[in-house]
């Protein structure tokens, strides 16, 4: 079934151009052009979003914002302004539109691309799933001829397990050229696509670009499902995150910071808080963590994981606590992006004294980035701009040395250098601690609290108990089963 949408404008030629763009996305469409025919749509019907000019006549387009309040709670409405003028003023600033019922706000002009992001972005899990077209046809193996830029990919071990497929699915012949697999709406076969994987060799499975926001928010959601799963390993779900969690810096990193990027990323520090609280052998699968991609998606994946297990471990814990340290961690690096594209994957011994000076400065680079997002709190930004400070005084930017120091930003630091040392190395997460504790020098980077809790996540909580009682709150002791 399509999502409908309502646009309401006085314009009935960006009506007439809008309506027939939507359309083509498979929306549909109902058009109107005053205040008082969009209250009287939305009375004779439903639909999944509104899109409202306040410049609309005939009831205001305030007065249809505080009609939809009061008569349509929930209702999805995305305001359009003429300029940015016009929400300087009290009674229109976006302040006062949101706490009207306004779900985005859009200043003129914008691109119809603006437009599909912003609906795409008001999209839930089910709407995406009411919005598939379902594929009746045979499944036949297309090749295509297409550049690789318009691509991503992930390892076919990775790849969801969903029912139902919201896009095309590729794997590649070689250099822009592809075969589509599978089809938006064909119906998912785990058996055919461990044909490709054991009959045919097949690594990765590639999709679009711009389908890359519906493959985070799905696999957000089944890792919402599976996380507390006692059928499912914690390697999988580990696995299952991880993959979502490159997808989601990917598309920040490619496109920006955009307001369902933050969205999916809450909804992922939120499945990490509940793989941490649920995973009783959280133990072991840290221990046995091994991600030997330089890719700098996988980086902030794995300082995420790392950094939220050593969190668990403080008596001052907690779920906000954790989930704004994953939030921290997943953007930690966004600064980079306003780098030369060469320095992403160089480590800092490897740069001349010009790109080193540069390298240092991405911390402020990313306060930068996220000081015009209201969606991202000060808190937050915090931590990411001291994430290369250390206890000792030798972090950047600022130099900030002992209590100055942020613990959250401390602990991303030892888990950025853990995670290098593993990549480096090719060693194990508890190898790479031991080098750094037996390292003099590192070992004075970080507060000997982060160094000691971060050595009790690869211990058995049931061993530790027998000679060493520990405070209830203990991330190291196992949750008691209540009895049936």
């Amino acid at each position: 079934m399509a999502l409908k949408i309502l646009l309401a404008d006085p314009s009935n030629e960006w009506l007439a151009s809008t309506s027939a763009y939507l359309k083509q996305l498979l929306y549909e469409v109902e058009i109107v052009n005053t205040g008082k025919k969009a209250q009287l749509a939305l009375y004779n019907g439903e639909f999944f979003a509104v899109v409202l000019n306040l410049d609309i006549k005939n009831h205001s387009g305030l007065e249809v914002l505080k009609f939809v309040r009061t008569k349509h709670v929930g209702q999805r409405v995305v305001v359009t302004v003429e300029n940015a003028e016009m929400l300087k003023s009290e009674e229109l600033s976006a302040e006062k539109l949101v706490k009207l019922g306004a779900s985005e706000i859009m200043i003129r002009p914008f691109t119809m691309e603006q437009l599909k992001d912003v609906l795409e972005g008001q999209q839930s899990i089910d709407d995406l799933v009411k919005n598939i077209p379902k594929y009746t046809g045979s499944v036949e193996e297309v090749e295509v001829a297409e550049s690789d830029a318009n691509f991503t990919r992930v390892k076919i071990e990775e790849f969801y397990t969903g029912k139902a497929i919201l896009f095309n699915v590729y794997i590649q012949l070689g250099p822009n050229k592809y075969v589509k697999i599978l089809y938006s709406g064909d119906t998912f076969s785990l058996d055919r696509l461990n044909r490709y994987k054991n009959e045919k060799g097949v690594k990765y499975l590639y999709f679009h670009n711009a389908d890359r926001r519906k493959y985070i928010q799905y696999s957000n959601y089944l890792a919402s499902k599976i996380i507390t799963s006692d059928k499912v390993s914690g390697q999988a779900k580990v696995k299952m995150l991880k993959a979502t969690a490159e997808k989601l810096i990917e598309e920040v990193y490619s496109v920006g910071l955009k307001p369902q990027a933050v969205e999916e990323s809450r909804q992922l520090a939120k499945n990490m808080y509940e793989l941490l609280e649920n995973q009783q052998d959280l133990f072991k699968v840290l221990k046995e963590f091994q991600e030997f991609d330089p890719n700098a998606y996988t980086h902030s994946y794995s300082v995420t994981f790392f950094a939220t297990a050593i969190i668990k471990q403080f008596e001052w814990q907690s779920k906000v606590m954790i989930e704004t340290a994953a939030m921290a961690c997943l953007l930690h690096d966004i600064g980079k992006i306003k780098m030369p594209k060469e320095l992403m994957c160089k480590r800092p011994e490897e740069m001349t004294q010009g790109e080193l000076e540069l390298y240092k400065k991405h911390p402020l680079f990313a306060d930068e980035i996220l000081s015009g997002n209201l969606m991202i709190g000060q808190n937050i930004r915090q931590i990411i701009l001291q994430h290369h400070e250390y206890f000792d005084g030798t972090g950047f930017p600022y130099g900030l040395k002992g209590n100055k120091v942020l613990t959250i930003s401390n602990i991303i630091s030892l888990c950025d250098d853990l995670v290098h040392s593993m990549l480096k190395d090719q060693i194990t997460p508890p190898e790479a601690l031991k080098r750094i504790i037996l390292n003099e020098r590192l070992v004075k980077r970080y507060n000997s609290l982060i160094l000691e809790n971060f050595m009790k996540v690869f211990v058995d909580p049931a061993k530790v108990m027998k000679n060493h009682p520990l405070p209830s709150n203990s991330r190291m002791v196992p949750k008691k089963r209540e009895a049936s």
